[in-house]
């Protein structure tokens, strides 16, 4: 669809719609989206219309000004909008509702100029893979003379015809700001001839993009009912949004006739770039980075396991945190959980683990088919079996009683609930001479031995995951 032409028709598509309506460019001679390819697409409801939309977060989606607006141009209310996504390329129902529509300030309702509009969702969609915002430098890379860019949408397949019951994908080449804002000059793609609108044009903040299917002449463009849909570059979670589908003549070289149009003209597309300051304004992660890695605000050692709770690293809403934690001597030793994120964190447990072990304990988000970095690692040890308790010295304590001064295993975790002391007789002796034990108490132990033999002595910890012993002890009493 392009505009040379099209402000006249668009503005007596105008009048009866309850909101701007020009010629909404679904997809014509578009093919199937490659598998996830159009995971950020969803389906905006909006005074009776339908447009296109892309998810560039959790709960926000870009999609045209012209689609969000009233017939004076105000914005829409937020309850008259709805928003429809499918796991599948299927159309989907609209069944999301909108919390907030904010229109770039500087839309313009008769040359569509800033063609922009954020919607923010009440709550996220489970599933759905956001597409990022390109950033500045992206962005205009992306948008440079000849570079392939891709758009997609459920619009209709012929100017007038039936809507797609599955999204399409326009693999489309950028057309020069020189002929997109001219009359004089052409660009060839595929070997026809592209025109651009003139003046009508803001190559500022809008761009030409059409498409030509190989070996044919075949156009390829977006058409009635893609308004609003994205403008990528980009595959799969790199792909980054650079414009949103807007206005045009036409579609596919076609005009509202039906008849084939003498001077072929690009579709024309709002450009991000120039609108991202206003897009963080209202709220859209313009991290352009991925998703940030979360946040561990607690991991604390219980039993066999460690519980961890985790916050997302940003103000992007994601679906499910996946906390691992791994051994600080054996990778294979390790465990896993995921949650889904509630409120302002997600919360599970890693288990089952080694005791006495120390794990490294990381996070990672994510959201749709995006994943996050790890977050940074946080060091916890399990609790495990006491450490080695220490006999320290013997004293005589009477006729035939020893003392000895004892130091209890550290507890590594889990309290230690006793530690005893044992002596037995050394050589043959071992045999007939009975052994002593006794339980330390306040850092010594008494203890009733037989005179006139070599003994040896072992301190003993215990804790709920086990014991340990002491070096032996030897002396002659």
């Amino acid at each position: 669809m392009g505009l040379g032409a099209a402000i006249a028709l668009l503005a007596s598509l105008i009048a009866p719609a309850a909101y701007a309506a020009p010629v909404q460019p679904d997809v014509v001679n578009g093919r199937a989206p490659e598998p996830g390819e159009v995971r950020a697409l969803v389906s905006v409801s909006a005074g009776g219309f339908t447009c296109g939309g892309t998810l560039v977060d959790s709960l926000h989606v870009i999609t045209a000004a012209h689609c969000s607006v009233d017939a004076a141009g105000n914005p829409l209310s937020p309850s008259s909008v709805r928003v429809g996504w499918s796991t599948t390329t299927a159309r989907p129902i609209p069944s999301y509702a909108v919390a907030a529509v904010s229109v770039h300030p500087k839309y313009n309702t008769t040359t569509f100029a800033n063609d922009l509009a954020v919607l923010e969702l009440k709550s996220p969609i489970p599933g759905a893979t956001p597409m990022l915002v390109a950033s500045a430098a992206k962005g205009i890379a992306a948008l440079t003379a000849g570079a392939q860019v891709r758009s997609a949408g459920f619009g209709r397949i012929a100017v007038n015809g039936p809507l797609s019951g599955v999204a399409l994908v326009a693999d489309l080449v950028v057309v020069p700001d020189r002929v997109c804002g001219g009359t004089k000059l052409s660009y060839q793609v595929g070997g026809i001839d592209f025109y651009g609108y003139g003046k009508e044009v803001d190559t500022a903040n809008a761009v030409c993009a059409i498409g030509v299917v190989p070996g044919t002449t075949q156009i390829i463009d977006t058409c009635q009912g893609d308004s609003g849909g994205p403008l990528y570059s980009g595959s799969g979670v790199a792909a980054r949004l650079v414009g949103v589908v807007s206005v045009g003549d036409g579609c596919a070289g076609i005009d509202e006739a039906g008849q084939e149009m003498p001077t072929k003209v690009p579709g024309v597309y709002a450009r991000t770039t120039p609108a991202l300051d206003w897009l963080r304004s209202v709220g859209v992660d313009m991290s352009d980075t991925g998703l940030a890695p979360p946040t561990i605000t607690s991991a604390i050692a219980q039993g066999i396991g460690i519980d961890v709770t985790a916050a997302p690293g940003s103000a992007t809403r994601i679906d499910t945190i996946t906390i691992t934690a791994v051994s600080a001597t054996d990778a294979a030793d390790r465990a896993e959980c995921t949650s889904i994120v509630v409120s302002a964190g997600a919360s599970c447990r890693l288990e089952p683990l080694t005791p006495g072990s120390s794990y490294a304990v990381t996070a990672v988000a994510t959201a749709g088919d995006l994943v996050s970095a790890p977050s940074a690692p946080i060091s916890v040890t399990v609790p495990g079996r006491p450490g080695a308790p220490v006999i320290r010295s013997g004293v005589h304590a009477g006729a035939n009683r020893i003392r000895l001064v004892v130091i209890p295993g550290a507890d590594n975790g889990a309290p230690v609930t006793s530690t005893s002391v044992t002596c037995a007789a050394r050589g043959p002796a071992k045999a007939t001479v009975p052994r002593a034990t006794g339980f330390v108490v306040d850092g010594s132990v008494i203890l009733e031995l037989t005179p006139g033999y070599r003994y040896t002595c072992r301190a003993k910890s215990v804790n709920i995951f086990g014991k340990t012993l002491s070096r032996p002890y030897s002396f002659s009493f």
